[in-house]
């Protein structure tokens, strides 16, 4: 799946209008799990899989991906920034 696929599914259900601002992660379309149901409206990404994709894709060991994501994560990206979700 990729974003406009992802775009196309979350309007199409009418959980998302097509004038709704929201921020999809590049290259972490594997690790999509959906929306919030509160606004404003954010995606939200499951965090071990998007390190997973980080020390596959580009080859980091454990530590420096997690240091890597942690960063990017910290990005102040607004209102509609993706959220991530840690689960035990």
């Amino acid at each position: 799946m990729n974003k406009s696929d992802i775009l196309e599914e979350l309007t199409s259900r009418k959980l998302l209008d097509i004038d709704t601002p929201i921020i999809l992660v590049d290259g972490f379309e594997d690790a999509f799990l959906g929306i919030t149901a509160s606004k404003p409206i954010n995606s939200i990404y499951d965090y071990w899989i998007c390190l997973d994709l980080l020390i596959k894709r580009e080859g980091l060991d454990f530590d420096t991906a997690i240091d890597s994501l942690d960063e990017f994560i910290d990005q102040d990206l607004g209102n509609n920034a993706p959220k991530y979700l840690k689960y035990v």
